[in-house]
């Protein structure tokens, strides 16, 4: 389920959909949201699918789905009947609707193909009754007839598709054969080069045309030799022919006369007018409908596993049919057949016919594999021809100075060896115009014994009636083909498992050389693999150290952190006391001072307040001068404030570059003595500061 899902969402990020889905986003679907993924892709398959859901009825979108998949021939998972699966689909069951996205994604170029052909090809279902009526049962003959030019039309542009060259193959042909052109000729101006510097060459020029013409007339001449041997021995078994039926006339005339040939002339019209008038309308009919059955299984796309075992189960009774009908013929074979001189004696001149027919056939078989073995050996000599003049053009510049300096004995060798050649060459073109002329012959035999065998089996057809034992030849044609069909099958899969043999050994053989291939890159292995080993234990004993110390640092960058935090804690506590038990002396200060006034008793009004006067004048200059020292030293305060800011990360820094280094090195512990490098100075205005109060402290 994971991995259907999983192709689902793939192919639907894909183009044309390119919905950018993911696993979590497609699971949380609604029932609604998975059926409009549906109706998209049936729109993408056809245009008449692409409609809002929002604007027709539920019971309408689902039959309109379900129509379009039964043209699709889907079929839902085993165990669900239509109505179930019309059901879980109006619900949006995941269930129904997964599997359905899942077939209809990965076959989308043959549903779409489906899909195009449904439109024209799908039969518009009407109640009988109709078609009593002559117009309507005319337009669907109409129908029928259209669709079937639809059908031939679009197998010739698809075959014509298919057999269509793109124009950068024959642009690449065309280059290729011209570079090929240009090859041959340059090769022909230097060979002709060559040659033109041998002494008598206009000469041996000459004589080689003459020898090439003579040759070419030689074959002429051994061909219409063969063609007329064949004529002859098509005109004597013409002949034979022609004389065999004599006696067989002769012979009718002896025992009848003129009446008994004209009974039997007239006997085989009337079935040769029955084979026309029952048998052959019949035989037609069946082949229409085997057609029309072979385009609706086209039509339908590939078959299912129901289709499948109904082929099956239907092979299966064809087979017991078979097997009764053996067990029959050989009850009738007990029996001694229908009657003396009835379909056992054609029955016996038709097997001679086929015994005839099939040694003509091995006859006909031995002339191809013959004439094979001639053309390949003529290909062969060909190949070794064209590797000679390959070898001679290689070889023409270290041989042309050697050329010049020929003796007449070495000349006169290779004209002996190049006669010889010459003779083998007209003997292997004589032995292949006999072969083309034998195989002529053996066609005209065949073609005549043909004729010959429907003749008689026409006849025979007549004495099966006669005797009340219709289809008794083609019952035992059907056994003998079965037969055949399995001796067929049989060695077939001899040659299979023969093949597979082969295969297997190829394959051992392969693998033992790929081990004795792979056998020094093993030992090569096994020594870097102990290596691996000792560096990946000295790699884990630094990590160790590695992790040692930075759990070391770490705890006490925590410790420092803590103590840091609690002296803060600490500050802000002195601070807030100094604070509050300053403002506790002023209250104290100023009822002390009230008390003393009153005390006194003779202060005034204007003397108390200049006095308060005074003192908050006093206690102004005091805050101007507290003022002026902590402006004068509010930057050296937020210096050292950015100061102790950069240290802490200058020192966070270190480590992380510590770190770093540790790891660039493999794991070394660089973490050693810390050097005066690692000693962070600060100006001497850096370590004072200043209270409250304004005073300056070290």
């Amino acid at each position: 389920m994971a991995t259907e899902i999983h192709v689902i969402v793939e192919r639907l990020n894909d183009a044309p959909f390119n919905l950018k889905l993911t696993l979590a986003s497609f699971d949380e679907k609604s029932p609604f949201e998975l059926l409009e993924i549906v109706n998209l892709i049936m729109g993408t398959l056809s245009d008449a699918h692409r409609i809002d859901l929002r604007d027709e009825t539920p019971e309408r979108t689902i039959n309109r789905m379900m129509d379009f998949l039964r043209q699709l021939n889907f079929k839902p998972a085993t165990g669900a009947d239509a109505l179930q699966f019309q059901t879980a689909l109006l619900q949006g069951d995941p269930r129904a609707i997964h599997p359905m996205l899942a077939w209809m994604l990965v076959r989308m170029p043959e549903l779409k193909k489906r899909a195009y052909l449904a439109r024209f090809l799908t039969p518009v279902e009407m109640p009988e009754h109709m078609f009593a009526d002559e117009e309507v049962a005319e337009l669907a003959g109409h129908l029928r007839e259209l669709q079937e030019q639809f059908k031939a039309a679009h197998k010739a542009v698809e075959k014509a598709g298919s057999a269509i060259i793109s124009p950068l193959e024959i642009k690449k042909a065309i280059v290729q054969m011209e570079e090929d052109r240009e090859q041959l000729l340059a090769k022909i101006e230097a060979l002709d080069n060559r040659l033109r510097s041998i002494d008598s060459f206009t000469d041996m020029l000459d004589a080689i045309s003459t020898l090439r013409q003579e040759q070419d007339e030689g074959g002429r001449l051994v061909q219409r030799v063969a063609e007329q041997r064949a004529q002859l021995a098509h005109a004597a078994q013409s002949a034979k022919a022609l004389q065999a039926a004599v006696r067989d006339a002769n012979a009718q005339d002896l025992r009848g006369g003129g009446e008994a040939l004209l009974r039997a002339i007239m006997g085989e019209v009337e079935a040769q007018r029955a084979l026309f008038e029952r048998e052959l309308p019949a035989n037609i009919d069946d082949a229409r409908q085997r057609l029309a059955e072979l385009e609706g299984a086209l039509a339908d796309g590939p078959v299912g596993e129901e289709a499948l075992r109904e082929a099956r189960a239907n092979l299966a009774g064809l087979q017991a049919k078979a097997r009764q009908l053996e067990l029959a013929q050989a009850a009738m074979g007990g029996d001694g057949g229908p009657g003396p001189g009835g379909a056992s004696s054609a029955d016996d001149g038709l097997a001679m016919f086929r015994q005839q027919a099939a040694l003509i056939s091995r006859k006909h078989e031995a002339v191809r594999m013959r004439l094979d073995a001639s053309a390949a050996e003529r290909d062969s000599l060909e190949r070794e021809l064209m590797a000679k003049m390959a070898a001679l053009e290689e070889i023409a510049p270290q041989a042309r100075s050697a050329a010049l300096s020929t003796k007449n004995d070495d000349f006169k060798k290779y004209a002996a060896n190049l006669r010889g050649k010459t003779a083998q060459y007209k003997k292997c073109k004589a032995a292949l115009a006999e072969l083309r002329a034998e195989y002529g012959l053996l066609h005209r035999t065949e073609q005549l014994l043909h004729v010959q065998a429907r003749a008689v089996g026409a006849k025979l057809s007549a004495v099966e009636s006669a005797h009340g034992i219709v289809g008794y030849t083609d019952v035992q044609a059907g056994l003998e083909k079965a037969s055949e069909a399995k001796a067929a099958a049989d060695e077939s899969k001899g040659q299979t498992l023969e093949e597979i043999a082969v295969v297997v050994e190829e394959i051992n053989a392969q693998i033992r050389a790929q081990k004795g291939k792979l056998a020094p890159q093993i030992k090569e292995l096994r020594a870097l693999r102990a290596q691996y080993q000792e560096l990946e234990a000295e790699y884990i004993d630094k990590k160790s150290s590695y992790e040692n110390t930075a759990v070391g640092l770490d705890a006490e960058l925590s410790k420092l952190q803590e103590e840091v935090g609690a002296y803060e804690e600490d500050i802000a506590k002195e601070e807030s006391r100094y604070h509050y038990l300053n403002s506790l002396s002023q209250i104290l200060d100023v009822s002390a001072s009230r008390a003393r006034s009153e005390a006194a008793g003779s202060t005034r009004i204007g003397d108390a307040y200049a006095a308060r006067m005074r003192a908050q004048e006093e206690q102004t200059k005091d805050l101007r001068a507290q003022q002026r020292l902590v402006k004068e030293n509010h930057d050296r305060n937020a210096g050292q404030i950015h100061l102790y800011k950069d240290l802490h990360r200058l020192l966070k820094c270190k480590v992380d570059c510590q770190r770093r280094e540790l790891e660039a090195r493999d794991n070394h512990a660089l973490l050693g003595a810390v050097s005066g490098a690692n000693v962070f100075t600060m100006p001497d205005a850096a370590n004072r500061y200043v209270d409250i109060d304004g005073v300056e402290h070290s």
